[in-house]
């Protein structure tokens, strides 16, 4: 997993030509510095100083994103910061969140038996009713149907019918190309951002976009991602990691914590590199290399390498906070020491 210069010249190039496109708000430098900034203060569990930079995040933009409206709801009702609670929790309900899922969340509980609930309630319907009559249902049915298209061949066989994959992947990266150009990236507010209510933070079809690897590539959509990443429809973190896929480098080092999987059989006894194996770890950089990444990351609207861990480490062990980092820390299946050593070279454990 060696860092490639000459990539990370290349795309910087593209990052900055797409970034001196004219916007009016540019969520990479207006909104996330804001929100990673918040999120740092979230897991020290500094959750009066998390506000203060959640707030300015809010201030910056018309719409934030619904994790992070949930997230301040969550931190100002560990404040007791009732009034301030429901204020962020009609932000999600713009979202088309349920009010079930609000009201299941154990960070909720106490301020549910207040005298202000059944008036929250009442509010955060009409709320949500709002969002699902301004839903561009037609578009996100197309998604859906994109997706549906994607995954039924696989589901039945991918091996038999991996001819007609192949065609309907290339047919998809047409439409969806298309439907992007027409209708602008599909993100929170032109599509949802639940299933049946409930919160997602990586859409489905999110994965027909990484079918376009370099080896099979009919469409390149980095140009799409960062674009919708500056203006708001998609996370930079998601962004980075699936540009990781479609260009065959990690140049933002979104795959940073990752775990080779192993079965405990003879063959993998006594190597060298064995304590590395069934752990977290993480590809340890040399210190120009590093600042050069981190440089990157900061100007794409993402925090340094170590602040980055810190939030998958937490994010993999907490269950109160709708927070994307679980999904970013990946693990591999490894049945060859040979393919194991390249994947833990150079790497180190993750102190949790």
């Amino acid at each position: 997993m060696k860092f490639r210069s000459c990539a990370l010249f290349l795309f910087l190039v593209l990052s900055n030509g797409i970034a001196s496109v004219a916007q009016s708000v540019n969520y990479l430098t207006d909104y996330h510095p804001y929100i990673n900034k918040a999120e740092s203060f979230l897991i020290e569990y500094d959750y009066a100083n998390a506000l203060v930079y959640y707030d300015s995040a809010f201030v910056n933009v018309e719409r934030g994103f619904m994790k992070d409206y949930f997230n301040a709801a969550v931190c100002a009702t560990y404040l007791g910061e009732a009034d301030q609670t429901f204020a962020y929790l009609l932000k999600v309900a713009s979202k088309g969140i349920s009010l079930d899922f609000v009201k299941g969340e154990v960070a909720f509980s106490s301020i549910q038996q207040t005298s202000k609930w059944r008036d929250f309630e009442l509010k955060y319907l009409g709320e949500r009713r709002k969002f699902k009559e301004q839903l561009d249902t037609t578009y996100q049915k197309e998604i859906n149907t994109i997706v549906a298209r994607d995954r039924w061949f696989r589901k039945k066989n991918a091996e038999t019918f991996a001819d007609t994959i192949a065609i309907i992947d290339l047919q998809n990266a047409f439409w969806l190309r298309d439907l992007i150009e027409e209708k602008g990236f599909p993100g929170e507010d032109e599509i949802g951002c639940g299933t049946n209510g409930f919160p997602v933070l990586q859409y489905d079809f999110y994965d027909v976009i990484r079918r376009q690897t370099p080896e099979l590539q009919a469409v390149n959509f980095s140009n799409q991602l960062m674009t919708a990443a500056r203006n708001g429809k998609i996370l930079p973190h998601f962004a980075a990691h699936i540009m990781a896929t479609i260009n065959g480098n990690d140049v933002f080092f979104a795959r940073n914590v990752y775990k080779i999987l192993v079965d405990e059989t003879p063959e993998f006894q006594n190597l060298p590199f064995g304590d590395l194996l069934n752990e977290w770890i993480y590809v340890n950089l040399d210190e120009e290399t590093e600042r050069s990444i981190n440089e990157l990351r900061l100007q794409n609207g993402m925090e340094t390498l170590p602040d980055y861990r810190k939030k998958i480490l937490f994010s993999l062990d907490d269950n109160k906070f709708l927070l994307p980092y679980r999904a970013l820390a990946r693990m591999w299946y490894i049945t060859d020491p040979d393919v194991a050593a390249t994947h833990v070279e150079g790497a180190i454990r993750v102190e949790l």
